[in-house]
């Protein structure tokens, strides 16, 4: 064995290194001659595979209809390829701003506002999320923000189905040099992922045409307020609007604001006013069916338990009916209704109809009434609950559910938003048509005979549309809350409702099963005294309705 020293038992051990690495090498370079360089080096050969993203969209939001109310339709991305453009191609359907992007030899797109396809144009239409800066519907959709994120109402809720499950793009990839520029005999490929021209999404139980039609009406008589339309018969939301509403302009104007641009009122709660004597009269007719024909004589004031209150009729009514009594709006007969009713029988019946119980309308945030829950509260509460005030609150919706169910013979049907998901190749139908039974033949004869009588020659006259017949109440509920004039005066807020429902069954078409009926409620928000905006609001969806053939 050889002695070695440290300093030559170095040398030999790095040697050894400089052979091992060399033949390493040796093996490394001969593996590359016998194969295919040019995937190890591309950038020998110049070629590169490129990719462009030519259009790319979320899942749709349709109407009942199949109508697209988010996912407007806007002009066409087209993918130019330079390569494929000859001395005789017509070009003068590419914009002159990109002209020059020609001579530079690498595929660009451009928008256009036609489809256009050709030997070097392939042109795919643009789903953009809003044509309009004031979209339909904005408080029950939503927003996409500038992540491609949803930003409340459905858009929010459902934003990973509408972002990643239903959504789709198209990339154009084609082979080019290291200038990037494609070589004339390799075709761009057209790379489609998720069916880009499918319309996948989810669709409402919202009617688009009457949505605008609603959103129109409002314009014209609310500041701040809101409407409800549903079906009477399936609980389903046709139309849902609330004013004002924000522009997608400027959004960020409206954070600061004190007018609740965001806010849904139609799923806000609200003193109701005169809207509850119809809750009252159900209590009642559920407890006693004689009351129907129980005779009160008004004299324009009611002493409950040594509280003096007012019929809004200061000289009184005189005798009357329940009928008449809630066509006229009468609070002194309703005031003494509800004593003699009492008070549990009252919120019972408010429980059932809904008052103050959580909606869960398909995922969106919607607020619920109140009625206090009191034992053997005193007489001037219950006097002042019967005409709809003190801490007594409802919601739009609620209102428009409590006419569903005397529309529809005393059956209450869940309310719903969502229609259906709408995949690829198939539809997942999520309509809901639960429904129960909460009030008697009896009651809901004579709940439709008032609440018509309201509207042929009571406080709703004003809601009486030019064809058929209607049935609903009149409110001006006293909010609490204050307003000074431009003279310094302090008056009270007061909130106009009109709630009921389109068209009233009457002899001649009562046993006409396929007619559709609707259940309307309105609120116009504060400012006003009477119910002259509620029910004309009223009166213009029913004759819409009617001149639309609904």
């Amino acid at each position: 064995m050889l002695n070695l020293n440290l300093n030559e038992k170095r040398i030999v051990a790095l040697y050894i290194i400089i052979m091992l690495l060399s033949g390493f090498i040796f093996f490394k370079l001969y593996a590359i001659s016998i194969s295919d360089y040019t995937k190890v080096f591309p950038a020998l050969t110049g070629q590169y595979t490129r990719k462009l993203n030519v259009a790319e969209r979320r899942g749709f939001i349709f109407d009942r209809n199949n109508n697209i109310i988010a996912g407007f339709d806007d002009a066409f991305n087209c993918i130019v390829d330079p390569s494929k453009i000859s001395k005789d191609s017509d070009i003068s359907k590419i914009p002159e701003e990109a002209l020059q992007k020609i001579s530079e030899g690498k595929p660009f797109i451009i928008k256009i506002n036609e489809n256009i396809n050709n030997e070097f144009m392939s042109s795919f239409q643009v789903y953009k999320r809003y044509e309009s800066l004031n979209p339909p519907a904005l408080h029950i959709t939503g927003y996409v923000d500038k992540s491609g994120s949803g930003v409340g109402g459905i858009e929010e809720v459902y934003n990973d189905f509408l972002k990643y499950q239903t959504s789709a793009k198209i990339d154009a990839v084609y082979d080019s040099d290291a200038l990037f520029q494609s070589f004339g005999g390799s075709p761009v490929k057209i790379i489609d992922y998720n069916s880009y021209n499918k319309k996948t999404g989810m669709a409402l139980t919202l009617d688009i045409n009457l949505q605008k039609k609603a959103e129109e009406i409002a314009d014209k008589y609310l500041s701040k307020g809101a409407i409800i339309i549903a079906s009477a018969q399936t609980g389903e939301i046709l139309a849902c609007v609330s004013r004002p509403v924000y522009s997608l302009e400027n959004i960020s104007d409206f954070i600061e604001s004190e007018n609740g641009e965001f806010i849904n009122r139609a799923f806000s709660s609200f003193t109701p006013g005169s809207v509850f004597k119809t809750i009252v009269a159900a209590a009642a007719l559920e407890e006693n069916a004689d009351y129907y024909n129980k005779e009160y004589d008004c004299k324009g004031e009611i002493d409950a338990g040594g509280k003096i209150f007012k019929c809004h009729k200061r000289t009184g009514h005189g005798v009357l009916t329940m009928c008449e009594a809630y066509a006229q709006s009468c609070n002194t007969y309703f005031m003494n209704l509800a004593l003699e009713t009492g008070y549990d029988k009252i919120y019972a019946a408010a429980k059932k109809l809904g008052i103050g119980e959580k909606i869960f309308l398909d995922g969106l945030s919607v607020k619920c009434g109140n009625i206090p829950d009191i034992k053997n509260p005193p007489p001037a509460f219950i006097a002042n609950t019967a005409i709809g005030q003190g801490e007594l609150l409802i919601t739009p919706l609620e209102a428009a559910r409590i006419f569903c169910c005397i529309a529809n013979g005393g059956v209450m049907p869940e309310l719903s938003l969502l229609k259906s998901f709408i995949f690829e190749n198939k539809i997942s139908d999520m309509r809901n048509y639960a429904s129960k039974k909460v009030l008697s033949d009896y009651t809901v004869r004579c709940l439709l005979e008032m609440t018509q009588a309201c509207v042929d020659r009571g406080t709703g006259i004003a809601a009486k549309p030019d064809y058929k017949t209607a049935g609903g109440k009149t409110s001006s509920a006293e909010s609490g809350q204050y307003l000074y004039t431009e003279d310094g005066e302090k008056v009270q807020v007061v909130h106009s409702w009109f709630s009921g429902y389109y068209p009233a069954k009457t002899p001649e078409n009562q046993f006409d099963l396929n007619q559709n009926i609707y259940a309307i409620s309105i609120i116009a928000e504060g400012g006003v005294t009477d119910n002259v905006r509620a029910t004309a609001v009223f009166k213009e969806i029913c004759d819409y309705l009617f001149e639309a053939d609904y």
